[in-house]
């Protein structure tokens, strides 16, 4: 999520172009009324937006019991903006220019994590 049309579509257009879903929003409080928040399975989003800022989206998805892994990014970076981001779980925080290799190496950790967190374990061992 970003208010820059271009970084968005930098963005998901180098996602979409490794095989990965992707959905692009200007705003924080369009993706809060999105039909897709449930089924987000990583955000990205800049740290500031007019309207709710990154960390403000952050703690409302808290708020409501949503627990996405998100990646702050910023142009603007400062040590309070990290350490608030960090406080709040947040699972990454990455300076624009934004490297797109990078970024996504971060996204498939956090994805190959929520995967291995669905996987059932069966501990009961053979049934007879």
């Amino acid at each position: 999520m970003d208010d820059d049309e271009d970084v968005r579509e930098s963005i998901s257009s180098f996602f979409r172009s490794v095989g990965l879903h992707v959905e692009g929003f200007a705003a924080a409080e369009t993706f809060l009324a999105s039909p897709s928040l449930p089924d987000t399975d990583c955000l990205i989003t800049d740290l500031h937006m007019p309207g709710m800022d990154g960390l403000g989206l952050h703690r409302e998805l808290l708020r409501r019991g949503v627990n996405i892994p998100v990646i702050m990014m910023t142009a603007y970076s400062t040590p309070e903006a990290r350490a608030e981001a960090s406080d709040l779980g947040a699972a990454g925080f990455v300076d624009k220019p934004v490297d797109p290799e990078i970024l996504l190496h971060d996204v498939e950790a956090i994805l190959r994590a929520a995967r291995h967190r669905r996987v059932p374990s069966d501990r009961s061992g053979p049934k007879s």
